[in-house]
């Protein structure tokens, strides 16, 4: 006899009926509730929703205008077109997945009457900084799509906001000039003296470091907010000096990944402060060491960037292109191409752990044969 625990709720079998049945607990009382379908794996997305709406429930009798409970409604009427044989049953688990891993941090709690299409960019943005690709956000924004247009059904609100505009076409994002990446700097440094405050968290020199790390080091954005210092080895040679970090996550492969020099005083000044507030040792996290949760982490520091670029007059590039915490990695192989001394592709491109065709399609698509003038007419 089946008896499987899934979240707040219990999915079991009852002798006689041929369906599946959820028992659990609503406002102190039990219930046992048919689940109506034989099939284990639709019994158990049934569970998963009545376990999530249990823990969405509002306190004090107040009304629910969560984007997360009208999520997990979208949920709820796509459960019933599965198991009427109009949709695939990996519809209701592939949305399920979207709301917990993608939507329910950032939109989860918000009220639905307070989405503008300003929130839906910020969202956005947040995931192009998580390195998702076009498409992956692109069905990810159907599904808050549908989500909106659920409030605009129970007459929550009247319309749904102009969704954000994705292009499946692989383009580039915008990167700094290395004018514009000083103007930066100087902008961090500002808001720091200014205190300034991005919902609960403050801007402080960590972003600045953050900054200069990630420009110095070539990484994405997604692994550095990862990166533990046992992953990070000084070299020192009489020649130079630079970080040898070695991970075991990546977005492709994990070959070890050989700073500039500037990057070690910077890591320096990062271990010296971690370990004055106590951390520092091998396994904590080089940024932000107290917080557990990295997404977390990871969407403080884009808040705080979208800030201080806004600010400065560099969120929107002069091609019209939004500028994300990624644009930093890009900054930092456009550095390379220009300024590098005989720079060769294979050797940048395996450092920065992508490949010369990569560098080609995405980040060389800006270089132009100006940058490059004294190569262009360099004579043998």
């Amino acid at each position: 006899m089946l008896n499987e625990r899934i979240g707040n709720v219990t999915l079991t079998e009852v002798v006689g009926s041929p369906f599946y049945y959820a028992r659990y607990r609503r406002k102190g009382k039990q219930v046992t509730r048919s689940l109506r379908t034989n099939n284990i794996v639709m019994a158990r997305s049934e569970a998963q929703y009545i376990s999530d709406s249990l823990g969405s429930q509002p306190n004090s009798g107040k009304a629910d205008f969560s984007f997360n409970r009208f999520g997990l409604e979208v949920i709820e009427r796509d459960v019933r077109k599965v198991q009427r044989g109009e949709r695939a049953g990996t519809l209701v688990t592939d949305q399920q997945r979207i709301l917990r891993c993608y939507c329910k941090e950032s939109l989860g709690s918000i009220d639905v009457r307070k989405i503008s299409h300003h929130t839906l960019q910020e969202f956005v943005d947040d995931l192009t900084d998580r390195d998702l690709s076009s498409a992956t956000i692109k069905v990810i924004l159907v599904f808050v799509n549908k989500t909106l247009k659920q409030a605009v059904r129970s007459g929550v609100i009247t319309h749904s906001p102009i969704m954000p505009e994705v292009s499946l076409k692989q383009g580039v994002r915008g990167w700094f000039s290395l004018k514009e990446y000083q103007h930066l700097l100087k902008e961090c440094k500002k808001h720091e003296d200014l205190k300034t405050k991005v919902r609960t968290q403050y801007i402080t020199d960590e972003l600045r470091r953050f900054i200069t790390f990630s420009v110095n080091t070539f990484m994405r954005p997604s692994d550095i907010k990862q990166l533990r210092h046992r992953h990070v080895e000084i070299v020192r040679t009489k020649e130079t000096q630079y970080l040898r970090i070695t991970t075991d996550f990546s977005k492709t492969d994990y070959a070890p990944i050989v700073s500039m020099a500037n990057a070690v005083p910077i890591y320096e000044k990062l271990l010296k402060a971690s370990k004055a507030d106590g951390y520092g040792s091998p396994d904590d996290f080089v940024f932000m060491p107290k917080y557990k949760n990295r997404k977390f982490v990871l969407t403080t520091f884009s808040r705080n960037f979208r800030t201080v670029c806004k600010s400065a007059g560099l969120y929107v590039s002069a091609s019209g292109q939004h500028r994300t915490l990624y644009s930093l990695r890009h900054s930092s192989i456009m550095f390379r191409l220009i300024k590098g001394k005989d720079m060769c592709l294979l050797t940048l491109a395996r450092n920065a752990r992508t490949s010369v065709e990569m560098i080609d399609r995405f980040y060389a698509k800006h270089l132009t044969a100006e940058m490059n003038i004294d190569v262009l007419q360099s004579m043998r």
